[in-house]
């Protein structure tokens, strides 16, 4: 009994002195991209980035557009559309490029592009931006004709709370709104390719978490004639993709962090072009290969498994100084260690994504704490709350 008393007592300090750190946390977190980074990381990121095993999908190709003058990159994508259509027909060609109105470009270069867009195996990429609580189609300028090319919107961070830099674990397959429904680019083109798309996957604000298990063939320069073979019947996503020597992203521009990313402490620097996110968005579609994810579990098993040690460590904090001192270094480095492997054991066995990061963070930091907590409480009860009661007494006489 006394041991529970205790316990509620540790958890109302908790709350008294928690919320008002947390808010402060909360508002520097907004302020410092690195605390969004450090703060977005998941234990099953370690999973992700260096023990998953990657499968080739060899049904995916990258075109690069690499980073030219508008002209010269609207020029290329023309050609390049003109000739591979004519010549291979892939399945299709997703554009994940932006064509806005520029003065710089020359009609007679919109106007190709403009033609060799118009055929019926095209998808094209456009943002939502959220105006007044409406989600309004920030699409191409330029006159396409959208009975014949199809179109989807790009943006993840519309299932990943919103924060801009964060990781993209999630996204989200479709919107409903007035009505219409708006479908992820991804979604758009896994249909065009000819997979029959389930519909639980495109129910009202479904959130669907990525598998990042795939890897795809080394991007093809979009001018290399030679290699447009290797395009027949495929899915052609075209965009940003070039790489240095290491592998590593060549550019600053539409780069993502994901859970794939090595460095996961800080998740710096960013690993993934928004064309390779995108194309594993696909082929988990194609393969329905989801990870699934139980949100209200993972918060159950969280809560409940972190008042369990913060209660063992209070009813060890009563014994002697080597029992407790013995109990920290179980705590800090077996507990915590344990619960790593679970999420990423759990992850892999069973394509679960049970994640118990915030019981390990709880666990680790507890030991730090509880000390100082109990301190507090048999202060205010030896000291504190006697004189007040000694001042109201004084007043009453």
């Amino acid at each position: 009994m006394n041991l529970l008393k205790k316990f509620l007592k540790h958890i109302v300090v908790i709350v008294i002195l928690g919320y008002p750190a947390y808010q402060l946390l909360h508002h520097f977190h907004s302020l410092t991209p690195l605390m969004r980074e450090v703060a977005d990381f998941k234990f099953t990121d370690i999973y992700f980035g260096h023990f998953q095993k990657r499968i080739l999908d060899d049904n995916i190709y990258f075109v690069d557009v690499g980073v030219k003058d508008k002209n010269t990159t609207r020029l290329e994508i023309a050609e390049f559309i003109n000739n591979v259509n004519k010549n291979y027909k892939p399945k299709v060609i997703a554009i994940d490029v932006d064509f806005k109105i520029d003065t710089a470009v020359s009609d007679t270069v919109n106007e190709k592009l403009i033609s060799s867009l118009n055929n019926d195996n095209i998808i094209l990429s456009y943002d939502l931006k959220n105006i007044k609580g409406q989600w309004i189609e920030d699409k191409s300028e330029l006159p396409i004709n959208y009975n014949i090319v199809k179109d989807g919107f790009t943006n993840n961070l519309i299932a990943n709370s919103g924060v801009e830099f964060g990781v993209e674990r999630f996204f989200q397959p479709s919107i409903l709104q007035n009505n219409d429904t708006l479908k992820h680019f991804s979604v758009v083109t896994s249909k065009k390719s000819g997979v029959n798309i389930d519909k639980s996957l495109l129910k009202d604000n479904n959130k669907v978490m990525i598998n990042f298990k795939y890897k795809y063939h080394d991007a093809i320069s979009i001018g290399d004639t030679n290699n447009y073979f290797k395009l027949k019947d495929k899915i052609v996503i075209v965009g940003l993709f070039s790489k240095n020597k290491k592998g590593n992203p060549l550019y600053n521009e539409d780069l993502h962090y994901t859970a794939s990313n090595k460095f996961y402490l800080g998740k710096s620097p960013p690993n993934m072009y928004g064309g390779e996110v995108l194309a594993t968005i696909i082929s988990n579609i194609n393969k329905n290969s989801f990870i699934t994810y139980f949100k209200g579990l993972s918060f159950w098993i969280n809560l409940i498994l972190s008042l369990v040690v913060y209660l063992c460590l209070i009813h060890f904090l009563g014994k002697s100084h080597n029992v407790f001192t013995a109990t920290i270094i179980f705590t800090q480095f077996g507990l915590v260690t344990f619960f790593v492997f679970c999420s990423i054991f759990i992850v892999h066995r069973f394509n679960i994504y049970l994640d118990l990061t915030v019981l390990g963070i709880i666990t680790f930091f507890s030991v730090e704490f509880i000390g100082a907590i109990d301190h507090l409480i048999h202060l205010v009860e030896s000291k504190f709350i006697p004189a007040v009661k000694n001042k109201f007494n004084k007043k009453k006489l």
